[in-house]
């Protein structure tokens, strides 16, 4: 189940973000799903959603000149505030910021 579910994120994080979407595709239930990445992984299904989603986001900004609501959207958010406020969360940054960051280091 976990290299079904690697598969699966890898080719529907920008539109697929909950737990719940990647249980009904793989036919299995939440808990399942959780159970396997947990024991194989040590990591929640939602941890790595989240850290792939981050994993883009950070690579689009470091190495690319599109705008931050041009990675949000490309990345499945509906709205720029969503996903700023989203990588703020994971990231203790604003998109802007880790750009700054990034391009002075």
């Amino acid at each position: 189940y976990v290299l079904l579910f690697k598969d699966l994120l890898e080719t529907n994080y920008r539109k697929l973000k909950q737990v719940n979407d990647y249980s009904k595709k793989l036919n299995i239930t939440e808990k399942r799903l959780n159970q396997a990445t947990s024991k194989i992984l040590d990591k929640s299904p939602k941890q790595m959603i989240d850290e792939r989603v981050m994993l883009e986001a950070k690579r689009l900004l470091a190495h690319t000149n599109e705008s931050v609501k041009e990675i949000g959207f490309d990345l499945g958010f509906d709205e720029p505030t969503n996903f700023i406020k989203y990588f703020r969360k994971h990231s203790n940054s604003t998109p802007v910021e880790f750009r700054e960051q990034f391009t002075s280091a």
